[in-house]
């Protein structure tokens, strides 16, 4: 996909597809179509403008909807402490992390599509939220298998969802993109380290046989670790192909 910007300057532009596209520099290709010019006095001064291209992600099949939703709650002025609302506190719970204040406006809009997710999909579970300069990390946990099953879906495709979406609900409210970065009992991470053993496998099936191999079928996420993984390495070169949800990664030798 490619899609063009325009800022102040290159790297405003540069920032503003992060912000619009919801996704780190790493993760697409510049293009600068024209330089910023100051012209003389501010007359004649032109913006940047840059071409972008990128791996298109895989739209939402999972039925949910954005939600900006308040949970109620009643406040307690005489023991001075809040209540949640009893329906919410049975389909799950909150463990906030320290370093996270309540009061951030985009972490209470994480919170509450969290909530309205967990919601929809009638599981229960917990989740925890860790910010750091660059990345806001959630970690969930089902209270049963089935609920941890129901909110990865097959191969992952539901919690893909879940962070493209929770992504594009964050971006509103954030004056700097910051990644972000949704994990469901550690599937994830386990899923991260198969993907990579895939790449590196096709990769020398591709160099030893000079042969074109094609992964298995992928989620727009696990085919970005893939590009990843094979990136630096010589001699090789990836490419996607295919239509959602059969698309998939090929490798050559070059």
């Amino acid at each position: 996909m490619k899609s063009r910007f325009e800022g102040k300057t290159v790297e405003d532009a540069i920032k503003k597809a992060e912000t619009q596209l919801g996704m780190s520099r790493e993760h697409f290709t510049v293009d600068v179509i024209n330089e910023d010019t100051k012209g003389f006095l501010g007359i004649g001064a032109k913006d940047a403008v840059i071409e972008v291209i990128y791996e298109e992600v895989s739209e939402c099949h999972c039925g949910c909807h954005d939600h900006e939703h308040d949970h109620g709650h009643e406040h307690d002025h005489e023991h001075g402490h809040e209540h949640h609302n009893h329906e919410e506190h049975e389909n799950h719970e909150h463990h906030e992390d320290n370093h996270v204040s309540a009061d951030e406006e985009h972490i209470k809009i994480l919170k509450n599509f969290l909530d309205e997710f967990l919601r929809l999909f009638e599981v229960k579970a917990s989740y925890e939220i860790n910010e750091s300069d660059e990345m806001i990390s959630v970690f969930i946990d089902g209270e049963t298998s089935d609920d941890t099953s129901k909110l990865i879906g097959k191969k992952g495709s539901v919690l893909d969802s879940m962070n493209t979406i929770a992504q594009i609900q964050l971006n509103k409210s954030l004056t700097e993109f910051k990644r972000l970065y949704i994990d469901i009992g550690d599937y994830r991470k386990k899923r991260q380290e198969k993907v990579r053993e895939l790449a590196i496998q096709g990769c020398e099936r591709a160099r030893k046989y000079g042969t074109k191999v094609s992964l298995e079928y992928m989620t727009s996420y696990d085919r970005r670790i893939v590009h990843e993984t094979l990136a630096g390495i010589e001699g090789v070169k990836t490419f996607s192909e295919g239509n959602e949800p059969h698309r998939r990664v090929c490798i050559i030798a070059k």
